[in-house]
């Protein structure tokens, strides 16, 4: 196989992954944007809901700013899908561009390797990085690594009235110590595990609202170890309303941009004839 047709097989091989990959995340970029208008009807919902309810000021302050903070969630997470998508759309291009000029370079009589190479070098393509990847140090949280071997959804906060469900189930698991209130309730401590697989925040990052996050992070790896988180995410997503857990992106979106490099040809000149 001469050298041609070797860039030429690897050159579509690559743009045969574009179609698939970019409808998955034309999905993903979907189904979050269903899950924002969802969460922000939901916030609307609850903000008339709780005006006319009686309940403390503060108990309505706290309910309305989690659901708040699930918004910003969801809006990051729909701007970040774009991004992506915009990047590999535009990947895309820039790879069916290069394809076309090679098989019509190829296609020209007489024309030499060292020819196509310059008409290729005629791109000038840009890739512009959208945003920074933060890296992680130290090992993965393993919750976090199961629910993205498993593909376990993370359900929404748990509410008041659906505590009773949890604490029954706990029984079978654990003693009535694990059931003790402190500073700050043991569904509390369980929202915070929740938010954070959500938000892909770091444990240090967790909102205040949710009390020390040593103890929220001690009650989950206690609650995994013990085979109770499985059952208690099985449990808490039938109710329907679930978000894929966060997972940080090996790469920051990009943003790729063809064009005619300027400067590499020349226009015609008057003939003297």
């Amino acid at each position: 196989m001469t050298t041609e047709r070797r860039t030429d097989s690897a050159t579509r091989d690559k743009l045969n992954l574009y179609p698939g990959d970019i409808e998955k995340q034309r999905e993903r970029v979907a189904r979050f944007t269903d899950a924002l208008q969802e969460k922000e009807a939901g916030l609307a919902r609850a903000t008339t809901t709780l005006a006319a309810s009686g309940l403390d000021q503060a108990v309505r302050d706290a309910a309305l700013r989690q659901l708040a903070e699930d918004v910003q969630s969801a809006r990051a997470m729909l701007a970040t899908g774009r991004q992506v998508l915009a990047g590999q759309e535009a990947a895309a291009v820039a790879v069916r561009t290069a394809l076309s000029l090679a098989q019509a370079v190829r296609g020209a009589p007489h024309v030499e390797l060292a020819d196509m190479g310059a008409v290729i070098g005629l791109l000038d393509i840009t890739v512009k990085p959208l945003g920074e990847v933060r890296k992680r140090s130290g090992v993965k949280c393993k919750v976090t690594a199961w629910h993205e071997r498993t593909g376990t959804p993370i359900p929404a906060a748990v509410a008041e009235s659906e505590w009773p469900v949890v604490e029954e189930l706990m029984t079978a698991y654990f003693a009535r110590r694990q059931f003790v209130r402190g500073a700050v309730d043991v569904r509390t401590q369980l929202n915070g595990a929740l938010h954070r697989l959500r938000t892909g925040c770091l444990w240090d990052e967790l909102p205040e609202c949710y009390g020390t996050w040593q103890l929220a992070k001690e009650r989950q790896n206690t609650w995994f170890k013990k085979g109770f988180w499985a059952v208690l995410m099985d449990e808490l997503n039938r109710r329907g309303e679930t978000t894929p857990v966060r997972c940080e992106p090996q790469a920051p979106p990009l943003e790729v941009t063809g064009a005619i490099a300027p400067g590499t040809f020349k226009h015609d000149t008057r003939s003297t004839l």
